[in-house]
């Protein structure tokens, strides 16, 4: 079946709840099955070949996990790619770092929960801060982005203190591949050599997955 008849199938209450979330998935990236986005997630799943067909038509990707309960919307061309400031760089990649780590203690699909202080100590531990402190700008604007592309969801209000808990969705592995993790390693190896003052303020030319 072609995707515009599968279309042709939904009700008028499915057509709206469809642009809905085609539009989420294109503005947000990302769509959770989550107590509060369950619902919309099993639809995504009911009428896949809907999705996959339309975004297909404009240039975009359907990328479906229903283990991890992740669905995300990937351009083709790379034209929405994400530049990011050194420091969101390195903390999103510390962020994924701390969910591999976790997620052996977890069930397939369930969030991992860390503090603040577990990202001052991962920085330590990989030295890129001498006392392990992250400053306080840098976590304001790295977690602003994160909740912006539901890679976390802070539960405790401040992010900047160190006792604050988060929750670390399953998004992560796609807003960072595997073989990004590498790039970490270049950026310790930087910041290691007294390039951190020159280039806080610069974008990362590379980009992340999240789009």
């Amino acid at each position: 079946m072609d995707w515009t008849d599968a279309y042709r199938l939904l009700g008028d209450r499915e057509r709206e709840e469809f642009a809905r979330l085609s539009n989420r998935l294109l503005t947000s990236t990302f769509l959770l099955r989550r107590d509060e986005g369950r619902r919309d997630f099993h639809f995504l799943v009911r009428h896949r070949e809907a999705f996959q067909g339309h975004l297909g038509a404009m240039g975009w990707e359907l990328v479906l996990d229903e283990g991890l309960g992740v669905a995300q919307a990937v351009n083709r061309h790379g034209g929405t790619r994400l530049s990011l400031g050194l420091w969101d760089s390195i903390l999103l990649l510390v962020l994924r770092l701390l969910y591999e780590e976790r997620r052996k203690e977890i069930h397939l699909g369930e969030d991992v929960m860390a503090r603040v202080q577990d990202l001052h100590d991962k920085c330590l531990a990989l030295r890129l801060r001498e006392r392990g402190v992250v400053e306080k700008k840098y976590l304001r604007d790295a977690f602003a982005l994160f909740k912006r592309f539901s890679l976390v969801k802070v539960l405790d209000g401040d992010v900047t203190h160190p006792e604050t808990r988060f929750l670390i969705y399953p998004s992560v592995l796609f807003a960072v591949r595997a073989e990004a993790l590498s790039e970490l390693h270049r950026r310790l190896e930087a910041l290691r050599a007294g390039a951190a003052g020159e280039e806080d303020d610069d974008e990362d030319p590379d980009g992340v997955e999240a789009r």
